[in-house]
């Protein structure tokens, strides 16, 4: 009797006693396939068989039983092969990495540039800054915004004893979560009909005092007390406003 390999349809010859043996399980000398041998059994040589041994020949028997554990030789081009895919993978994944890190890396300084300003009022990010000349904030750095400025109490009096002026005492406090910019603080002497009769903008050298360092801003809920004369324009000046600017 015979049987036909499925994968490479090659036939080779088999006896009872080798089916049995085996119960059925062999493996084509050719392929290396092992496939059962009780579904392609013929009494007789297939007809049209193109592949194979000739019937008679000395055809290589099938091997019996279970396969071997010993896989075929390894081609040396698909080793060469494999170890190229190997390579490139490594290389991708370098890529990868490096590509990644640099995404983070960008990602951070990006963060850390958007939220300088809030990061600057966290206190040991201030004091790790202020270690470096280079990096400390200057008045160019820091947030501006003068509706956080809140004005909590004003005066205004003439001189006790110098004719023709007028003083006013203001206290302001800076209500952002932040430190600011010194606003600039603009004053209008008002007529008994709200019209103007004076008005004058104060820089923050001008009305802090002297030695203040305005390059550090004015802290979060700091009370800043302001004393200012100013020239008295006549019984026509009634009242006053305050802006922050």
């Amino acid at each position: 009797m015979y049987t036909r390999c499925p994968q490479c349809k090659t036939v080779h010859p088999l006896t009872a006693a080798q089916l049995s043996h085996t119960r059925g399980l062999v493996q084509c000398g050719e392929c290396k396939r092992t496939f059962s041998a009780l579904s392609f059994l013929f009494d007789e040589w297939p007809a049209g068989q193109a592949h194979g041994p000739a019937k008679g020949t000395d055809a290589v028997p099938p091997v019996l039983g279970k396969p071997s554990n010993k896989t075929a030789p390894k081609d040396d081009n698909d080793t060469e092969s494999k170890e190229e895919n190997e390579k490139e993978n490594r290389r991708h994944q370098q890529i990868w990495l490096v590509a990644t890190a640099l995404l983070l890396v960008l990602t951070i300084a990006n963060a850390a540039w958007t939220f300088r300003k809030p990061l600057q009022q966290i206190p040991q990010v201030s004091a790790w800054l202020n270690q470096s000349d280079d990096l400390q904030p200057g008045q160019a750095e820091l947030l501006k915004d003068p509706s956080q400025i809140k004005l909590v109490s004003r005066d205004m009096h003439t001189h006790p004893t110098r004719t023709g002026i007028l003083v006013l005492s203001l206290t302001f406090v800076n209500l952002a979560q932040y430190s600011q910019e010194f606003p600039e603080m603009e004053i209008t002497l008002l007529d008994a009909t709200n019209q103007q009769v004076a008005k004058r903008r104060f820089q923050p050298t001008e009305y802090l005092r002297a030695g203040s360092d305005t390059r550090l801003g004015l802290a979060t809920d700091v009370y800043l007390p302001v004393l200012l004369e100013l020239g008295d324009p006549g019984e026509q000046a009634v009242g006053f406003e305050i802006a922050f600017y």
